[in-house]
């Protein structure tokens, strides 16, 4: 069985994904909206706060 898909954001600073450490199954509807998550961005480094608000899967290209 394939795993659920793993949440990101924007890094703040300089735009590259950031993975949450949360994965899209029913228990990310249990997070508050106003929870704030505290992520360091793997390229730059920045530390910053998110909201469940800017979790977003990354974009898939088509197989051909």
């Amino acid at each position: 069985m394939e795993e659920p898909e793993l949440l990101y954001v924007t890094c703040k600073n300089c735009g590259s994904p950031v993975p949450t450490g949360v994965r899209l199954t029913g228990a990310v509807y249990e997070i508050e909206i106003e929870e704030q998550h505290e992520l360091t961005c793997p390229n730059c480094g920045t530390v910053a706060k998110y909201t469940k608000v800017a979790f977003h899967i990354l974009p898939t290209t088509a197989a051909s």
